[in-house]
């Protein structure tokens, strides 16, 4: 006794589910997004003075000491601001970036930099 040949196998009841699901989140992503302006490329610094730091300013271990400011398209710094507060150790941070020269750009750019004293005791 032969086989019959005409019984086609049973489709799997959960692929129907699984591919319907499929196309359904694929039209129901997110459309994409509109083409902004390029970001505005990072400042290069070109050179920088020495942090001078006076013989008695104590910076306190521990404290970030954040100071802000802009990159002109000539490459100087200016609207310099130092935090948290004003001291002796914000002052020469901020005498400190006025020397920093960038290559020129095509926009300012705000920039900020984030100082912080570490000290260590050296062991014999």
């Amino acid at each position: 006794m032969r086989a019959p040949t005409d019984i086609a196998p049973r489709p799997r009841t959960l692929a129907v589910p699984f591919a319907a699901a499929v196309l359904l989140a694929a039209c129901a992503s997110a459309p994409p997004r509109e083409a902004g302006p390029p970001p505005v490329p990072s400042p290069q610094l070109v050179s920088a003075g020495a942090l001078d730091l006076p013989r008695d300013c104590r910076p306190e271990p521990g404290v970030v000491y954040r100071t802000t400011y802009t990159v002109q398209p000539d490459g100087h710094t200016t609207g310099i601001e130092s935090a948290p507060g004003t001291g002796c150790v914000q002052d020469a941070l901020g005498r400190w970036v006025t020397t920093f020269r960038y290559r020129p750009g095509e926009a300012p750019v705000q920039e900020a930099l984030d100082w912080m004293i570490v000290t260590a005791t050296r062991e014999r």
